[in-house]
This record gives structure tokens, C-alpha cells and sequence, in this order.
């Protein structure tokens, strides 16, 4: 069996949290089948589905658009330098709070 180096960055991330493949499918909201066919079949995740992964799993989207190979290391790195808010465009800002905010995954209960 192929082992691809998403499938093993994946794997360590739900060892380190005591989890299954199911579990983060269940936890981020993402089937079975599609977690499935990253570790067994070295599929890359949808943005969404990355997106969900990282908000369950606790890293940032950018790690694991690299780990997945869909960025590289120095795309991300390019993107990751931190903007002042004030270069920030105000719909990127207000889309981002509204995310945020209507996300009932962020909320606490």
C-alpha cells in the first residue's frame, strides 16, 4: 500500500487527538467516505472540507493546504505575513466576521 503524505500528516493528527477517521469526518461535519479516500487513496480535500478539518483538528487551513500539496510551502508562506487590518479590504473583513460569527461550530454553548 502507497502511503501518501497527506494520509500520514492526517493519521498523526488523530493520534494525537485519540481519533478515528470517523471521528473527524463525524466532528467536522465531513463523510466518511471523503476522509476515507485522503488516507487510503491520497485524495486532496475540497477547500471546504480542509476548512472544517482545520477548525476540528486545531491548525490552521494553510498547514493543511500544504500537508494535502495543493500549496507549497512557500505559496504559504507568501500568503501567511501578517497584514496590518488596515490593508485588510472592508468586504474581506466583514465576510470574515460573518463566518465567524454564523458559524454554529464556533459557537459555545
Amino acid at each position: 500500500m502507497t502511503e501518501y503524505r497527506f494520509a500520514r500528516w492526517i493519521n498523526d493528527q488523530l493520534a494525537r487527538k485519540g481519533w478515528r477517521a470517523a471521528d473527524l469526518a463525524d466532528q467536522a461535519g465531513i463523510g466518511r467516505s471523503a476522509v476515507s479516500r485522503w488516507i487510503n487513496e491520497g485524495f486532496q480535500p475540497s477547500i471546504p472540507n480542509a476548512r472544517a478539518a482545520a477548525e476540528v483538528l486545531g491548525v490552521p487551513l494553510l498547514e493543511i493546504l500544504v500537508e494535502s500539496e495543493q500549496l507549497s510551502v512557500a505559496e504559504a508562506s507568501a500568503y501567511s505575513r501578517a497584514r496590518s487590518l488596515s490593508e485588510v479590504p472592508d468586504d474581506e473583513l466583514a465576510a470574515e466576521m460573518t463566518r465567524r460569527i454564523t458559524n454554529p461550530r464556533r459557537r459555545k454553548l
